[in-house]
C-alpha cells in the first residue's frame, strides 16, 4: 500500500514547491534583495493543508497509529518537500529488524 502511494506524496510536495516558487517569483523579481526566510514556513503550510485535501496516508500500515495521526504525518512530510520524503524512504532501508 505504502509503494503505491509514495510516489503521490511526492508528487504533491513537488507541486507544492512549484506553487510556493511561482507565488515568490514576483516577490523576487520586485524585491531582489528581500530574504525570503519565511517561505520554508508558508511551504510547509501550503503543503500540509494539500497533503491532508488530498488524503493520502503513509502511514496507514501501522496498524496501532490512529488514522488521523498518520494523515497529520502525511501532510507535513508533503509540507517538508520531495527531500524529506526522499530522506524518509532511504531511511526506511535502514531500520533495524523487528524482534520476533
Amino acid at each position: 500500500m505504502l509503494d503505491n502511494l509514495f510516489p503521490v506524496a511526492i508528487l504533491l510536495a513537488v507541486v507544492n514547491r512549484a506553487i510556493i516558487d511561482y507565488l515568490a517569483a514576483p516577490i523576487r523579481q520586485k524585491y531582489p534583495d528581500h530574504d525570503l526566510w519565511y517561505l520554508v514556513y508558508i511551504a510547509f503550510g501550503v503543503g500540509g493543508v494539500i497533503g491532508w485535501l488530498s488524503g493520502v496516508n503513509l502511514f496507514a500500515a501501522i496498524e496501532t497509529l490512529p488514522l488521523i495521526l498518520g494523515r497529520i504525518l502525511t501532510a507535513a512530510c508533503i509540507g517538508g518537500g520531495a527531500n524529506l520524503l526522499h530522506d524518509i524512504a532511504t531511511r526506511r532501508n535502514e531500520l533495524p529488524a523487528p524482534l520476533e
